[in-house]
């Protein structure tokens, strides 16, 4: 049997973040583990409406699915506003000068704008590769005690084999624009592209049978709009200080897992400091960002934010760098027992009667997110074009995690 999977508005979809690949990741475990339960085909139409509505189907698969989604829409983080180039205006020459080293961070921000009436414009590509699901290899899951579901005695079976295979290409194209010698406001917009398959086996037990299920769709198109603005407070050898405001618009097709669905408005603070020499070649300058991710359609969706770095600069053209990120929703993923599917023989099972166990061994408690970045930025071609690449690895394995997302792109700064 073939299952055609269609995505739908019931359910909102990735700093990230993104990584809108993510959100299908845990849309489809639960989605597909009802499709399986009901061993029918789903319909076009939104996802919600389009569950097996039959004697088989359970109401909370869709309650898991929103939630795992609001989860993961922010674990891809989206490059940076800041400009690796900045400009600031020279009171005895009467020109603006360029600053001398290279920004190398790519997720967080510098607290210096890019200079008054200069551009900067920025296109990058990612390639988000889910790899495990709660430290569980998404490959390789198996639920293999009795679950049992329906009126009556019920439907008895177990899933031997779950498996999926999950790509997103993800390119964001942003520019920046310095207003003011302090104020900068910058536009980006992030274009899709998701390829997924999955793979199931249905163990009936009575009477003993498989059913075994395949599955392949691909999506691609605009993602949301993110407009974001940072205004430079104080600027001291020792300090420099500035504030920001990230609001996400949604213009993505959420049918498609390519936005959010809701606004997200993220006031941030940047912090950093003039370079520390070491040696006569090398320039060392920390970063630190923190902030707070207000959704405005579901305050339990928010989540803190937090982020600190340190470049390492050699001379004037190359920069490394390196980051710690974190993320902490305020809520958890939902109730407990939100996961649990009977595993004994009840005419209405209900949570606290008989056997339950979490599908898959899934948990629904809050989850952390920690993310280990390195990679840097070298100026190619007169203080004007730069190129960039990183790495962004996983710390822990809350959620749904890529072993490794690898980033590129250049920008170009007038």
């Amino acid at each position: 049997m073939r299952l055609s999977l269609v995505s739908g508005r019931g359910l909102p979809p990735a700093h990230g973040t993104g990584g809108e690949g993510s959100i299908r990741a845990m849309r489809l475990v639960i989605a597909i583990a009802a499709i399986l339960l009901s061993a029918s085909t789903v319909k076009a139409g939104s996802l919600s409406g389009s569950l097996p509505q039959g004697l088989l189907f359970r109401a909370p698969f869709v309650t898991v699915a929103q939630a795992l989604a609001t989860s993961t829409v922010r674990a891809v983080p989206v490059v940076s506003a800041s400009a690796g180039i900045v400009y600031r205006f020279d009171w005895q020459t009467g020109s603006f000068v360029r600053e001398p080293s290279l920004l190398g961070q790519l997720y967080l921000e510098s607290p210096e704008p890019v200079g008054r009436r200069h551009l900067n414009v920025s296109v990058s590509y990612q390639r988000v590769q889910v790899d495990t699901l709660q430290g569980r290899d998404i490959r390789n899951l198996a639920d293999t005690q009795r679950i049992v579901i329906g009126p009556g005695p019920g439907v008895a079976f177990t899933i031997p084999h779950f498996s999926m295979d999950l790509v997103t290409h993800e390119v964001t194209v942003g520019a920046t624009y310095g207003v003011t010698d302090d104020l900068e406001v910058n536009a980006a917009v992030l274009v899709l592209e998701s390829d997924f398959a999955v793979e199931a086996a249905l163990g009936i037990i009575s009477p003993m049978r498989v059913l075994r299920f395949k599955s392949r769709a691909s999506a691609a198109g605009v993602g949301d709009l993110l407009l974001r603005s940072k205004y430079r407070v104080l600027e001291r050898d020792w300090l420099q200080l500035a504030s920001g405001l990230i609001v996400r618009v949604p213009t993505g097709n959420e049918g498609d897992f390519h936005g959010t669905g809701a606004v997200e408005l993220t006031p941030m603070v940047y912090a950093s400091r003039q370079p520390l020499a070491i040696g006569r070649y090398l320039h060392l300058r920390p970063y630190l960002n923190a902030g707070f991710d207000f959704d405005a359609d579901d305050v339990n969706g928010s989540e803190a934010r937090w982020g600190v770095g340190l470049d390492g600069a050699l001379g004037g053209r190359l920069t490394l760098a390196v980051a710690a990120l974190g993320r902490h929703p305020v809520s958890r993923l939902g109730p407990p027992g939100l996961f649990d599917l009977s595993r004994g023989r009840h005419r209405e099972p209900r949570p606290g009667q008989g056997r339950f166990a979490p599908l898959f061994g899934l948990s629904s408690a809050r989850e952390d997110f920690y993310d280990f970045s390195a990679g840097g930025r070298v100026n190619v071609w007169r203080d004007r074009v730069t190129i960039f690449v990183n790495a962004l690895v996983p710390l822990n394995r809350d959620g749904a995690r890529a072993d490794v997302i690898p980033l590129a792109g250049a920008e170009v700064t007038f």
